[in-house]
């Protein structure tokens, strides 16, 4: 169990082993409780500082693996809960994403290329996916899946530093 500390200033313990995924509050995406994201069977805001978390976490998940966030933050991630490479639609790569693992239900965009997410992926014993490319099979599979719904991003802004406001608005 690890101890952590909610703004509050009140302590609570967290099992490492539920941990999906950890990354640094940013404003204002995230509400000002805390200086880390914790999404694990739920979501905790702490006050302890991702990577001090991350250590700490890894003690107990050691598949717990360092990504980067497109914009450049670290964001780390229970690879062998992993399911990846997923394609992206290259429209996405301006913003630095190189490629995208599903972990949670939820996508999570990083900076590492396919064949890095796919290597970290199969060393943790996670769900390896194909190798995506952008042939038009890639491209309308992906267009599918978003038309039906698709996988819910970890974050609303994809991880991106200066998003660019949807289409038609």
């Amino acid at each position: 169990m690890i101890k952590l500390t909610r703004k509050s200033g009140n302590s609570f313990e967290l099992d490492g082993t539920t941990v999906l995924r950890i990354r640094e509050t940013r404003r204002p995406l995230d509400h000002d409780l805390g200086n880390t994201l914790i999404n694990a069977s739920q979501d905790f805001l702490v006050m302890e500082e991702a990577s001090e978390v991350a250590e700490s976490v890894e003690t107990e998940l050691t598949t717990l693996h360092l990504f980067t966030q497109p914009y450049g933050a670290p964001v780390w991630v229970d690879a062998k809960s992993a399911k990846g490479p997923m394609p992206t639609v290259p429209k996405h790569r301006k913003d630095g994403i190189n490629s995208a693992l599903d972990v949670g239900g939820k996508r999570q965009y990083v900076r590492e290329t396919h064949t890095e997410v796919r290597d970290i992926i199969q060393a943790a014993h996670g769900e390896v996916q194909p190798l995506p490319d952008d042939t038009f099979w890639t491209q309308s599979v992906e267009a599918i899946e978003e038309f039906l719904g698709g996988v819910e991003d970890w974050d609303s802004d994809r991880g991106v530093e200066h998003p660019a406001p949807p289409e038609g608005s």
